[in-house]
């Protein structure tokens, strides 16, 4: 494996639902064995938590099987407690990390800013990520965790928004951009559309070529050391293959079911190949 990312979802959204969402930059990373762990927020939304009429997703449906499973990472109120969400980070961290970067969208996105800065104080033990990608990411409002921006993000950090997006302004994206991080290593991509994560094949190149790099990994010797494995495991394949033959014959001589019979000239290349195999086999040849 060469990486493993933190997936954080948006405000009433959820791990799995974001993990849909996100397909295309997922499957994009996995091809080159970056493995991606779509993480649930601490806090269950009911209707009166949300900026919009729920009541047509059945937010507030007694019935708990029915009912969307939205979630946050804080309740959007001025004075929030971040706390919650750190606490589910550090839990994520002791299951399935450690973690080489991560990657929010909106609310997602203005806590991987914060954990992008300070992952290793505020998960003690854990080293520092080596990039973030924010998703119509966002500076918090809240100034009590101002601090966590500073100094600034100096690790890589790739920030992706839509210039038509209304819940989180380009203006908005553009000042955690400005106030928050080194611009030697902030790159920027916009696309066509609204609030939503792209894909768009042609950014998600980009995106994964920007991950590549920022892990200082050759895209091409990763190809062909996944080719050579391959190989390898087709070349022990047919090693089995030769091995449970061989097997079967000197069965059925020991019991007697195989009646002996004259070596045809098949037979004989046959059995001179499988011999020249093992010796190759033994060199590590093949």
């Amino acid at each position: 494996m060469n990486g493993r990312v933190l997936c954080l979802h948006g405000f009433a959204q959820n791990g799995p639902n974001f993990s849909a969402k996100a397909s295309g930059i997922r499957k994009a990373l996995k091809k080159f064995d970056i493995e991606t762990v779509f993480l649930n927020a601490p806090l269950q939304l009911k209707g009166a938590d949300l900026p919009f009429d729920s009541a047509s997703l059945g937010a507030d449906s007694a019935d708990s099987a029915e009912a969307p499973d939205f979630k946050g990472w804080w309740y959007t109120v001025d004075d929030f407690d971040i706390e919650p969400a750190f606490e589910a980070v550090r839990e994520c961290c002791k299951e399935k990390g450690p973690f080489t970067g991560v990657l929010g969208f909106s609310q997602g996105a203005g806590l991987a800013a914060i954990l992008a800065n300070k992952f290793s104080e505020i998960v003690p033990g854990h080293p520092g990520l080596k990039f973030g990608i924010f998703y119509s990411g966002f500076k918090v409002n809240n100034q009590k965790y101002w601090k966590y921006y500073e100094p600034k993000i100096s690790i890589p950090t790739l920030h992706i928004f839509g210039e038509l997006d209304t819940v989180v302004s380009e203006e908005r994206s553009q000042r955690l951009i400005d106030e928050c991080c080194v611009p030697e290593t902030t790159l920027t991509l916009k696309h066509p559309g609204g609030h939503y994560v792209p894909n768009i094949k042609d950014l998600i190149n980009k995106e994964v070529s920007w991950v590549l790099n920022a892990l200082d990994l050759d895209p091409e010797e990763i190809k062909a050391n996944k080719n050579n494995k391959g190989k390898a495991q087709s070349a022990t394949g047919e090693k089995s293959k030769r091995q449970l033959k061989r097997e079967q014959k000197a069965k059925q001589k020991e019991s007697g079911t195989s009646a002996p019979s004259k070596e045809t000239e098949e037979d004989k290349t046959a059995r001179e190949l499988d011999e020249l195999n093992d010796e190759f086999d033994k060199i590590g040849k093949i």
